[in-house]
């Protein structure tokens, strides 16, 4: 026992300590690639170690001294830069071990309703009329179903299309999708500023804003060109007419992960 007490001690446990830390920052690190909280992260690395010369090799004391009394407030600003990302991280977390939307059985299921808005992004594909529709999965979209009307519907090709009309008042708006039933329509939400391509228009930077901190799958349809694209997990993707509705039932069944 005291053999593997001393290796538990001394390997085991240290090994573990460094690969759940490794873990921690590669998952940190993959969220916040490509956005401009890498520049911050980078800012807080150079603070860091300017505030290790000038109080260990330097003896710089009323450098180190101001330095000291920003690290202590350092988590609430960290709170603060990293409200997003901290968001996410924790819906994230918890939306993986709920069980209220998804069973594992699930998976490769075909969900009816999800036919209706193919049929319906189609029609409006081919009529290049606008179109964004959310589909919430687990994690809750009330924040942004609140900025709309609430209708409470069964989904329906004809209640969607008639919802994007160009004469209906809040065509412009999203419509949410939530336990397989049409919630809400003429929402507000949030654009994405970190893009690459800046051609995109109101409703794919919308699109790519909430896929970035929420689950949701995002159908969008250009009123330009007439394209469908699905954003989902902070990417967007054109999608060919033919291949939505399994690429929605894919989406939509696919698990989160952490």
């Amino acid at each position: 026992m005291s053999l593997l007490s001393t290796i538990w001690s001394t390997w085991i446990v240290n090994i573990l300590d460094i690969l759940i830390v490794y873990y921690i920052f590669y998952r940190l690190l993959l969220i916040i690639k490509g956005t401009r909280s890498l520049q911050i992260v980078i800012g807080l690395l150079i603070l860091i170690f300017i505030t290790l010369i000038a109080k260990d090799i330097l003896h710089l004391q009323t450098v180190a001294w101001l330095l000291g009394k920003f690290w202590i407030g350092a988590v609430v600003i960290l709170a603060v830069v990293f409200n997003d990302e901290i968001r996410l991280v924790l819906a994230k977390l918890g939306a993986r071990f709920s069980t209220l939307h998804y069973s594992h059985s699930s998976k490769d299921k075909n969900f009816g309703f999800l036919s209706e808005i193919s049929e319906a992004s189609i029609e409006m594909s081919k009529a290049k009329i606008g179109g964004l529709i959310v589909l919430e999965k687990e994690m809750g979209l009330q924040n942004y179903s609140e900025t709309g009307i609430v209708i409470d519907a069964k989904i329906s090709q004809e209640l969607i299309l008639s919802i994007f009309n160009t004469k209906a008042p809040i065509h412009d708006g999203a419509i949410i999708i939530k336990d397989e039933r049409l919630h809400s329509a003429g929402c507000v939400l949030p654009l994405s500023s970190t893009i690459e391509n800046k051609h995109l228009g109101t409703r794919h930077r919308a699109g790519l804003g909430l896929s970035s901190i929420t689950d949701s799958v995002i159908v969008i349809v250009s009123e330009e060109n007439g394209n469908i694209s699905i954003a989902y997990e902070g990417k967007i993707e054109v999608i060919e007419p033919e291949k939505l509705l399994d690429k929605l039932n894919y989406c939509y069944s696919k698990k989160v992960e952490l």
